[in-house]
């Protein structure tokens, strides 16, 4: 085969092959795919969200004030759909309640998890 047909021959099959990937790309909605990533870091939030409520009564000031700057930072990640660093607070927003239930002496077995 001749060097310069098998040459157009792959530079079409590359073309062809980009052709379909930029197809498939432009079939994504990216709303759609936002709003999915918000909903996955939402509910990756929900139980520190609920471990901090238990937690709250329990708090110092300076706990507080952690988990309201934690929150605000979390629901800015979520609202963006940054799925990573919404799980990254989750982690620990739920280590600062578990903290602050440790010193107030709330075994494990008095939280109920389906509250």
């Amino acid at each position: 085969m001749d060097p310069t047909r098998r040459g157009l021959k792959l530079a079409a099959l590359a073309a062809g092959g980009a052709a379909l990937l930029a197809r498939g790309a432009a079939a994504c909605d990216p709303d759609a795919m936002d709003a999915h990533l918000t909903a996955v870091c939402d509910g990756a939030l929900a139980p520190a969200r609920a471990a901090l409520d238990a937690a709250l009564p329990h708090a110092t000031q300076e706990e507080r004030m952690a988990m309201q700057r934690a929150l605000t930072v979390a629901n800015g990640v979520c609202s963006t759909g940054d799925s990573v660093a919404g799980a990254r607070v989750a982690a620990q927003l739920a280590r600062l309640a578990g903290r602050i239930e440790g010193r107030a002496g709330i075994r494990p077995g008095d939280l109920d998890p389906l509250a």
